[in-house]
């Protein structure tokens, strides 16, 4: 069996067309910036109307900012920066920490960018 094949075999038509074009991106050379603002768009458009964080927080696209790691940092802190959004859950992941608890999605984008801002 190849590497990952089993992983490949157990996803969703859905998880699998993210993972190929994560995989197409990255051989077109496009820039982080692309990447990301492809996923968060994607992610965006899908999760607009969703209540669960962890529905929100499992969305292929919202996983494909996380497996992007320190690559997607600096954008992620643009866009909360600007607009606090559900997208802050991303940095708990990428740091494996969170930087408090029971906040609200306002606080967290606050205290994340001041955080990295250092």
């Amino acid at each position: 069996m190849a590497p990952y094949e089993g992983l490949m075999r157990d996803m969703s038509l859905q998880d699998k067309q993210v993972v190929v074009a994560f995989l197409m991106d990255t051989m077109k050379g496009k820039d982080d910036r692309e990447v990301f603002n492809r996923y968060l768009e994607e992610w965006q458009d899908n999760t607009r109307f969703l209540s669960s964080v962890k529905a929100i927080t499992s969305h292929p696209s919202f996983l494909q900012i996380v497996n992007m790691g320190g690559n997607a940092v600096p954008f992620i802190i643009e866009e909360i920066s600007k607009q606090p959004s559900n997208l802050v859950w991303a940095l708990n992941s990428i740091f494996h920490k969170k930087i408090g608890s029971g906040q609200t999605i306002t606080e967290a984008c606050r205290l994340w960018t001041a955080e990295l801002k250092k």
